[in-house]
């Protein structure tokens, strides 16, 4: 993966300031320190001036920030609460960036940030007064949760301009700021760090395999750390870190343009909640194919970003990986999931080398099983949309969420996508427990719409992990194929057990009782005999004897063949075999698909949604 990083950035055309930062979107309001320059004996405050945001102004908001929590590398902030903003990251920022880059000043810039930094440390108090009255007097302050806190409305940054000739200045205008980011010395994060110096001379680069001085902290994407001395190798000194991944400065600065473009360019939403890269490896480097490849994937990403429906967003999910399996064998992708928490890029999930073949085969594996069983994943109408049944890594993501109510299943499911991409197995009891969880709690809180969405939901995910040939456990030859219920499970590939068939018809018939007693009564009491839907041995076979029973009761046993089936199935039996979950899946499938039984006998009988 940083080898196709480093193609990339191999192509971008160089920037003279490479490591300021653009703000980024969601902040529209600039808010400028003003400081009057013209004699460099008596620098003085002036006010607080506005203007609009405008992203053609980065290299004159110079904005580069700390990767923690700390003051910025340069005096522009983006404003969380306007106090806390300007405490920690303005009213230090020109001390630190003295401190942070001493000897490396001209005596007369050091002199003018000198000077900066004692106005603004003798005046703070009238420039944050200064400054949230401006805020409140243009309408812009929002009250956050705390009374004290203030923030800005549509976003906004805080930032330093100084008046000299009549002239305003930015940041980036002034050479005091402007040197330390143009020289190499800018980069010296990618060797100094946590007190330490790492790199060596006379080295082969990992990259452009030159013979040259290597750096050993330079983390294009952390895919390893230094901070902890157990990741290090060279006897755990951090010193030594540049034996992990020896990169020279040269490729270091490639690899940071290749980040940038990708992030830029190649960014994905919403692929499940989640936000992705996806970045393209050629298997021998060609510029003029990296360059149109990337031109249409750029395509791609800006389809994906302007897509804001629910059903919108499933479709092109697909129609992005079906893009990406037509680009032949030629390349293959990179796909890393993440997201950014208080300025920090978190990986999540990263998956290299997916070749378009495979792509194509998950896609095909979805058309396959959409194909199939079209009677039992009949489109159902509501009042808000269509719910289809056409498989989506929504529908798992349905299952292993993350919300305040079931709490926080992503890793559960990045783990599930990973094994679905590189092709690893995947656990059959790993998935019921999860989808059992659901709709058990479906069940019992009796919301039956999506007690029936989740369990077909639920059987489209096992038969498309089946139809990839990944899903590990619960699968059999077949037993037993006579009676007249066989054509159904042929169908229906998972049903290859007696057990498995003896569950299911239960299920069915318990569907075809409850229905009955919905008939006769308004309510379904005998919901309250099926254990939860927690289906074992005992419960199985006390509940056949109970339907049955039941049935007779209400003289309207239409379903002896079924029952009889059943009982036969119970001889074949091997419930060691299988899991309280199995159990109860197969059962609660046949709950949700009792309508797609007719009864035995000719008889007229409504059987409510049937």
């Amino acid at each position: 993966m940083i080898e196709a990083l480093y193609e990339i950035g191999c192509i971008q055309k160089p920037d003279d300031f490479e490591l300021i930062e653009g703000i980024g979107e969601g902040y529209k309001h600039v808010f400028k320190i003003r400081f009057n320059i013209d004699d460099l004996d008596s620098v003085s405050y002036c006010d607080i001036n506005y203007e609009e945001y405008d992203k053609n102004k980065k290299l004159k908001y110079f904005y580069k920030a700390d990767k923690g929590n700390g003051v910025n590398y340069t005096p522009t902030a983006k404003i969380t609460d306007i106090e806390k903003t300007f405490h920690v990251k303005v009213l230090k920022s020109v001390k630190v960036f003295l401190d942070k880059n001493k000897d490396s000043f001209s005596k007369k810039d050091e002199a003018l940030l000198n000077k900066i930094n004692n106005v603004i440390q003798n005046d703070k108090d009238k420039i944050l007064g200064d400054l949230i009255s401006f805020v409140k007097s243009m309408d812009l302050s929002v009250a956050k949760k705390s009374e004290t806190e203030i923030a800005v409305r549509d976003g906004g940054i805080i930032t330093l301009t100084f008046i000299k000739d009549n002239t305003e200045l930015y940041v980036g205008d002034l050479d005091a700021f402007k040197q330390i980011f143009s020289g190499r010395e800018a980069y010296r994060s990618y060797y100094f760090k946590y007190g330490v110096e790492s790199k060596s001379d006379e080295k082969q680069c990992y990259l452009c395999h030159k013979i040259t001085t290597v750096l050993g902290f330079v983390d294009t994407y952390k895919f390893y750390t230094v901070d902890k001395k157990g990741m290090v190798t060279g006897g755990f000194e951090q010193k030594k870190a540049w034996k992990n991944y020896p990169v020279c400065l040269d490729c270091a600065i490639v690899l940071k343009r290749g980040r940038e473009y990708v992030e830029k360019s190649l960014k994905f939403n919403r692929f499940c909640g989640f936000t992705y890269l996806i970045i393209p490896q050629l298997v021998y480097p060609d510029k003029d194919i990296l360059q149109q490849l990337l031109k249409r994937m750029n395509n791609y990403a800006n389809f994906s970003l302007n897509q804001t429906n629910s059903a919108r967003i499933e479709t092109t999910e697909e129609r992005i990986l079906g893009e990406l399996s037509k680009e032949g064998n030629i390349v293959s992708f990179n796909f890393i999931f993440y997201k950014v928490a208080n300025s920090a890029f978190n990986i999540l999930l990263r998956m290299e080398e997916i070749a378009p073949t495979r792509l194509n085969y998950l896609i095909e594996a979805k058309y396959s099983i959409d194909k199939r069983n079209i009677d039992i994943f009949k489109e159902i109408p509501t009042k808000k949309e269509i719910i289809k049944f056409d498989f989506s890594f929504q529908f798992i993501r349905r299952f292993f969420g993350n919300n305040k109510i079931e709490g926080n299943y992503d890793k559960d499911f990045l783990l599930i996508l990973s094994n679905i991409f590189t092709g690893r197995g995947i656990s059959l009891e790993f998935l019921l427990n999860r989808i059992m969880s659901k709709i058990r709690n479906d069940f019992l809180n009796k919301e039956e719409f999506s007690f029936n969405v989740d369990a077909l939901k639920a059987y489209k995910i096992i038969l498309y992990i089946k139809e990839i040939k990944l899903l590990k456990g619960g699968m059999f030859k077949m037993n037993t194929k006579n009676g007249q219920y066989e054509e159904f499970f042929n169908e229906n590939g998972i049903f290859d057990h007696d057990t498995k068939k003896a569950l299911f018809l239960e299920g069915v018939l318990a569907g075809k009782l409850l229905n009955i007693q919905y008939k006769n009564r308004g309510a379904k009491p005998f919901q309250s005999r099926l254990n939860g839907l927690k289906i074992d041995e005992r419960v199985a076979k006390r509940l056949l004897s109970e339907m049955i029973n039941k049935l007779e009761e209400y003289k309207e046993n239409y379903y002896r063949k079924m029952e009889e089936s059943i009982g036969l199935y119970f001889i074949n039996s091997d419930f060691a075999k299988f899991s309280i979950n199995e159990l109860s899946f197969y059962f609660t499938l046949g709950l949700t698909l009792a309508g797609q039984f007719n009864k035995e006998e000719k008889e007229n009988e409504e059987v409510g949604n049937e």
